[in-house]
């Protein structure tokens, strides 16, 4: 090989890895958990994968929307044991529509889906899954695919018909009136508080907070806490 061949392939090796170097990652992720050494066990797992970037972890949720603005759609990889989780997807989604949330280590049950799906997120990761499975499931879902169980299949089918029902035969009836509590009652169950936080946002026992939630979904006529979240947003009417 001459000198003029080496140097030809050298500046076509150092082309190449200036264009390997320049380009965008597959999937830029950020990282949420209060719990230090998941976060930065995840995020030494998913740096070694070559078509993810980990942009980012966090244990508060507050910093990590700060940061959302300015990432190129990316991927929030949020902790199911996260305080108040459910309402943390919202406030996610709120300040960055393009992020795509998935919530993992998630009990992979038709009620925890659905609630999280209601939440609002992208996808999820049973916690069940082998660590080996991360990185893929995360390509699935930015990808719109979702493995799930045949048992939460199923359910969520299930859960559909029955919300659509619900939907149906509620869209032209007239709004219930609720009390005052009432409202204060359905305004947190919208941000997606569980009875313990609401009864220690109102300052009442967890039973009478209970007891108010089960009222609220007696005059919305449905069964679950979700399902009347549901409606309050899509109906805006506390």
């Amino acid at each position: 090989m001459t000198i003029d061949h080496c140097v030809d392939s050298l500046d076509h090796c150092v082309d190449k890895f200036a264009d390997r170097v320049g380009a965008d990652p597959l999937l830029r992720v950020q990282i949420i958990s209060d719990v230090r050494f998941f976060r930065e066990g995840l995020a030494e797992l998913l740096a070694r994968e070559t078509h993810l970037f980990i942009s980012g972890t966090f244990a508060e949720l507050d910093e990590a929307l700060r940061e959302l603005g300015g990432e190129p759609a990316p991927v929030v990889l949020l902790d199911e044991a996260f305080p108040g989780g459910l309402a943390a997807v919202g406030r996610i989604r709120m300040t960055a529509p393009h992020v795509l949330v998935v919530a993992i280590a998630v009990t992979e049950t038709v009620e925890e889906i659905v609630a999280w799906a209601e939440a609002g997120v992208a996808g999820y990761i049973p916690k069940t899954a082998a660590l080996a499975e991360i990185a893929p499931s995360l390509v699935d879902i930015a990808s719109g695919r979702q493995m799930c169980a045949d048992n939460v299949v199923a359910g969520l089918l299930r859960r559909l018909s029955i919300v659509g029902a619900t939907r149906g035969g509620m869209q032209d009836a007239a709004p219930p009136m609720l009390t005052t509590r009432e409202r204060q009652i359905a305004q947190l169950v919208v941000t997606g508080m569980s009875n313990k936080d609401i009864a220690r946002r109102l300052n009442i026992g967890v039973a009478t907070a209970k007891t108010h939630v089960h009222h609220l979904l007696g005059k919305l006529n449905l069964e679950r806490r979700s399902q009347a979240a549901s409606w309050l947003r899509d109906h805006g009417r506390f």
